[in-house]
């Protein structure tokens, strides 16, 4: 018969070596954070991918190793993380909106459409996955389609001035001029260095 006292030691030898690692784990995504902060995105990859096997296949590790990936430029890694996060949360909205945007890097427009109408289902009212799916849908010079969604998206949140441009650029696409024209001078109205509408304006105006 097995000695207890050799047993108890061996349980206490495994939980020493086990200890100084579950420790470091806090420690790790502090240091992930910090580096990220100060625009060291590899040395923030790095610290979290040090995780032990175990936390890898958390989720929270999925979705923050998604975003430091996309972060990386590593934009296919990043839509795969992004995938395992949603595998890991099936019912999690927040790693389907991060998907697109890697899938909006790498202009994948039509999956960027189809996974964004995809979080719409779950989530109606999205405001990441309305603007992306708009931005998706002009890409794909959908102008009409591009323009109900950036114009639906305005009339919730008249204060992104994003989506009134957006709108602008959809209605001069159209042939609409005169239209897109008093939608930029309303952009410029209130923010006079928007580039984007102040470049929307001269082409509707034909210069």
């Amino acid at each position: 018969m097995s000695d207890p006292r050799s047993i108890a030691m061996v349980i206490a030898l495994s939980l020493s070596t086990l200890a100084p690692r579950a420790m470091a784990t806090p420690d790790e995504w502090r240091r992930s954070y910090a580096l990220e902060t100060r625009g060291d995105i590899r040395g923030a990859l790095s610290a979290i991918e040090s995780l032990p096997a175990t936390d890898r296949g958390a989720y929270l590790f999925a979705l923050r190793h998604a975003w430091l990936l996309y972060l990386a430029g590593r934009h296919d890694d990043s839509v795969a993380a992004y995938r395992r996060a949603a595998s890991a949360a099936p019912r999690a909205i927040e790693p389907r909106v991060g998907e697109l945007l890697p899938l909006m890097a790498l202009r994948r427009w039509q999956e960027t459409e189809q996974r964004a109408r995809e979080v719409l289902r779950l989530d109606a009212d999205n405001y990441l996955a309305s603007r992306r799916l708009a931005l998706a849908l002009y890409q794909l010079g959908r102008f009409d389609d591009a323009c109900g969604v950036y114009q639906q998206v305005s009339e919730r949140y008249p204060g992104d001035l994003e989506m009134v441009s957006g709108a602008a650029w959809c209605d001069l696409r159209r042939g609409r001029r005169d239209e897109a024209a008093t939608a930029f001078r309303s952009v410029l109205a209130v923010s006079p260095d928007d580039a984007t509408a102040a470049a929307g304006l001269t082409a509707a105006q034909g210069r």
